[in-house]
């Protein structure tokens, strides 16, 4: 009988031991599977694969990045023209002697942008691709860069141009003068940033011919809700392409027709 118990006891104790030995081992594999996701997740980064394509938007949206700032140059420059000429703003162009056209107003207030030495270099009396003018369309001052088109920034042509009409701030007749601009400087427009399309050499005397039948020609391809404008109070806006009154309104200086925000 003490036997048979001594050999009972034997069993048991073996039983109990052999468990407490597999104790660590199963807390072993369970530590190992807790870490085993750790060391897998990060092999997918879906961050990476979409880059490009944000990157990509962001460029095509900041295109012509700048363009606010360079307009309110251009106001500061036209501005201080203005007061050295009993308040008439610059005539879209110069003339000979017989009336051809010359150089841009662009050209006339280079000395209000710091650039009184580029504007030595010019000859007053020769188109603007005469021998002397047409050499210094590459020395084009980085204000008038205006688009995000290689070609067009290649070819020293900028869409920085002014409305032209008997109408407007810039009338082909002469400078026009800031009290003839009885609609209101808020509501009438100096400069517009053109299509790609309509853009000219910086210093060609060409603008963008404006009139009441189709005003927004040349203004749509940018941003068809809109066309940025610089007014004659200095601010710059994106003025809207409708209705085609209202961007008429805002082209003339003295229609009174009521121009709509």
């Amino acid at each position: 009988m003490r036997i048979f118990t001594f050999l009972l006891m034997g069993i048991l104790l073996g039983f109990v031991s052999g468990c407490k030995s597999k104790k660590p081992m199963a807390d072993k594999n369970a530590d190992t599977n807790k870490q085993t996701p750790a060391t897998t997740t990060p092999a997918v980064t879906p961050s990476t694969s979409v880059a490009p394509s944000v990157q990509n938007l962001k460029r095509n949206a900041v295109a012509r990045t700048g363009t606010g700032s360079k307009l309110g140059e251009l106001f500061r420059a036209l501005d201080l023209y203005a007061n050295d000429n009993n308040g008439k703003y610059p005539p879209p162009y110069t003339k000979s002697a017989q009336g051809t056209p010359l150089l841009s107003w662009r050209v006339l207030i280079l000395p209000y942008i710091e650039q009184q030495n580029l504007f030595n270099k010019f000859n007053q009396n020769e188109p603007w691709d005469g021998p002397t003018n047409k050499p210094l369309l590459s020395s084009m001052p980085k204000m008038y860069l205006s688009s995000g088109n290689s070609d067009v920034n290649s070819a020293f042509k900028t869409t920085f141009l002014a409305p032209v009409a008997k109408e407007t701030a810039f009338s082909p007749s002469g400078g026009v003068s800031k009290n003839a601009i009885s609609d209101g400087f808020s509501n009438t427009i100096l400069v517009v940033d053109v299509d790609d399309d309509f853009a000219t050499e910086w210093t060609r005397p060409v603008d963008l011919n404006v009139n009441s039948q189709n005003p927004v020609l040349g203004l749509t391809a940018t941003n068809p809700a809109g066309f940025m404008a610089l007014f004659c109070d200095g601010s710059v806006k994106v003025a809207p392409n409708r209705p085609l009154p209202n961007v008429w309104a805002m082209f003339t200086i003295s229609g009174g027709e009521q121009v709509k925000p």
